[in-house]
């Protein structure tokens, strides 16, 4: 049993490593590997993870799983491909297989030669949804019978992913601790509660928020939560609260529990959107864009709201809804009388 190996003196460094490892995921720092010649160096991991669901905090569970994620991505780019198409196959059922030789692939079309494996679509789909990059959409690859084509850099992503939504969902019922971990516990949680109040995000109340379009709602509750976004997401979001009169600090406020945030790339990104979003530059994507970029929870069947049929923007929801809530008009039956189906969700 873990507990009882931790609570053997000669493991004890299996704690401190294990403390250091959650360390970096707090401060997004590169995991170091601990290799002292002993098997049960393994067991750095799962001490790590131990301490993080003992604290149940989900934003130190997001940031384990961000830098736990980065660091499986490294190490994967080292191995080979036969090594890949193994482990993917033995840790998560999927099917890959390698498109063959430099000389092979020079007897396929020329837009197909960069590509070294292929692999189902099916769970190509199972993680690639979640990284929104247009690369990562199904329409935008070459898919053949039902076999999506990847490089192998590309299938260390979608494993890397695969394993950061494994930590995202999973969960332990620690045991009584021994003493000598409970005190990382204590100290972890130290330095988390500290994190937490530099990175505490902007509070958005009142009619401002609840004039929000879902889309928008759903992208900055993830954010204030801590989720990492993706870079749409994040423009999305930045852009619109720009719009609706929010300064440059209150936005950067907004995006600070992310767990790769960095405060000077993160101004520098915000200014620029700012510089634009004046005049006619920079401006929130339309309802189509924020479709096709999946972050729209009524066109995904996960929300509803009839406003929607009737807009294109999301900064018009939030114009009319703003409207409404300060003529305190709760019957929205006027919008058939009124305006214009501009779309079927």
């Amino acid at each position: 049993m873990l507990v009882n190996l931790l609570s053997d003196p000669v493991n004890e460094y299996i704690i401190q490593a294990a403390e250091e490892r959650v360390y970096a995921a707090l401060t997004q720092s590169e995991i170091k590997t601990t290799d002292t010649g002993n098997e049960n160096d393994v067991l750095v991991y799962t001490t790590a993870r131990l301490i993080v669901e003992k604290i149940g905090n989900p934003r130190l569970r997001e940031y384990q799983a961000e830098t736990e994620s980065k660091a499986v991505n490294r190490y994967l780019g080292q191995e080979s491909s036969s090594f890949l198409v193994s482990l993917a196959k033995s840790s998560f059922d999927w099917t890959v297989e390698s498109i063959g030789d430099p000389r092979v692939r020079a007897q396929l079309p020329q837009y197909l030669r960069s590509y070294e494996l292929k692999i189902r679509f099916e769970d190509f789909l199972e993680v690639a949804h979640i990284f929104h990059a247009t690369e990562w959409k199904l329409i935008n690859r070459f898919v053949d019978n039902g076999w999506v084509f990847i490089r192998m850099s590309e299938l260390c992503r979608l494993m890397s992913g695969k394993f950061k939504q494994l930590i995202l969902s999973s969960s332990l019922n620690p045991p009584t601790l021994p003493e000598r971990l409970t005190q990382s516990v204590l100290r972890i949680e130290s330095e988390l509660g500290t994190k937490l109040k530099s990175t505490e995000p902007i509070k958005i109340e009142g009619q401002m928020i609840t004039a929000f379009p879902p889309c928008i709602e759903m992208i900055h509750n993830d954010s204030i939560r801590g989720k990492n976004l993706a870079h749409d997401a994040r423009f999305t979001l930045a852009s619109f609260l720009l719009k609706i009169g929010m300064s440059d600090d209150e936005v950067l406020g907004v995006f600070k529990p992310s767990p790769d945030f960095i405060g000077s790339l993160a101004e520098y990104q915000i200014r620029q959107i700012a510089s634009k979003s004046q005049g006619e530059g920079y401006t929130p994507p339309g309802c189509r864009k924020i479709q096709s970029n999946g972050f729209c929870p009524l066109y995904n069947r996960s929300g509803w709201d009839p406003l929607c049929e009737y807009i294109i923007h999301p900064l018009s929801f939030y114009n009319t809804r703003a409207w409404e809530i300060t003529k305190g008009i709760e019957d929205h039956s006027w919008y058939a009388k009124r305006m214009k189906k501009k779309q079927n969700l």
